[in-house]
């Protein structure tokens, strides 16, 4: 997902009380004012959302979880696994996959490298700044849109995976890991996507490559999102109810819980699971099914006394792809629910609108 640092006009603001400074640049991140405000027992009033927006309280439901183990075994099992994942993709758009085949150890060592990245002196991080939502590496703070707004309680770093050749030379170099373990990381999780897709299109009743060849190359971000502890957690946000642009986005988080996704007009607390990925769809596969899947809007809520890091990786058509529905899924019975669109220009619509996870 990617995410924007609002224009330092909307930025920067006044605090009068006695435990904050009196003047807060807000671009250099949540981080940096948690380390240098001294005593911090309330929240900046740039960072207070209205009522209707604050977190509220959650639905006793769960995500369902898909079993990927044999997914390449027997017809049987394979076809117990898609049904799994079709009916998972159309009634929550959510869903958390255990026997995934990815290393628990490239997992934790990514969590790690972003951890290292995010406890990197300020300079070295505001070197990847940038107020373009479509720049290849970016480090920002709150939401991705310069739209006037409350600020969030988030910092990020975000970039390209897929295809390396485009965007690796320009990865963090520091921690000196981070380029090596998020490149394995980066493409062991686009192999699960491809599994997973190839999965999700036979469910459609396509072809096994359909949705991988509507993507073209292909594009790959991840956006690694930093939520520092927060004195009033029930006043803001981490990240605001938004959906996924893109395909499929796969997600990894610490043991710190924060994200709620909604379901049936309430909202369901999804916990960390040690070991499993949660997976969600984007707008583009609830395009592309013509509304059979769903794209469902999911947020991140804040912790009082403890660090929540979490990691998206979005997975996408390229640039120049059609976002349409599939042609073998209209009939003379069928609405065509999607006017076709250029995926870059919905990218950057999205973008530059709303906030979303990659």
């Amino acid at each position: 997902m990617a995410s924007s640092i609002a224009p330092s006009s909307q930025l920067t603001g006044t605090s009068s009380s006695s435990d904050r400074p009196c003047s807060l640049d807000f671009s250099k991140g949540v981080k940096y004012l948690v380390d240098t405000a001294s005593n911090l027992h309330s929240i900046p009033s740039e960072y207070i959302l209205p009522l209707s927006l604050c977190p509220l309280p959650v639905c006793n439901a769960s995500i369902p979880v898909v079993d990927l183990k044999d997914l390449h075994g027997s017809i049987d099992r394979r076809a117990s696994i898609i049904q799994a994942l079709s009916s998972a993709c159309s009634e929550w758009g959510f869903f958390r996959i255990i026997n995934h085949g990815i290393k628990i150890s490239l997992m934790d060592d990514m969590l790690r490298s972003v951890d290292g990245f995010f406890s990197l002196p300020l300079e070295e991080k505001m070197k990847y700044a940038s107020d373009d939502v479509m720049h290849p590496v970016r480090y920002g703070t709150s939401l991705n849109t310069s739209a006037k707004h409350a600020l969030h309680w988030r910092d990020y770093l975000r970039h390209f995976g897929h295809p390396l050749q485009n965007s690796f030379h320009l990865w963090p170099d520091s921690p000196p890991n981070y380029r090596e373990v998020a490149k394995e990381y980066l493409e062991e999780v686009w192999k699960l996507a491809s599994k997973i897709l190839g999965a999700i299109s036979e469910g459609l009743g396509l072809d096994r490559d359909y949705i991988e060849k509507s993507f073209g190359e292909g594009s790959q971000i991840v956006a690694s999102n930093y939520y520092p502890p927060c004195p009033e957690p029930h006043r803001t946000l981490g990240l605001a109810a938004h959906s996924d642009h893109g395909g499929l986005t796969i997600l990894m988080q610490n043991d710190v819980d924060g994200l709620q996704v909604r379901y049936k007009d309430n909202w369901v607390q999804v916990g960390h699971v040690p070991g499993s990925f949660v997976v969600n769809l984007g707008d583009y596969l609830e395009i592309l099914s013509n509304g059979r899947y769903k794209s469902v809007e999911h947020r991140g809520v804040v912790n009082e006394e403890r660090t929540r890091i979490s990691i998206a990786v979005g997975h996408g058509p390229e640039l120049t792809a059609i976002v349409a529905p599939a042609s073998q899924l209209l009939d003379e019975k069928s609405e065509l629910k999607y006017t076709p669109i250029l995926y870059k220009d919905y990218m950057r619509s999205q973008q530059s609108s709303v906030s979303s996870v990659y």
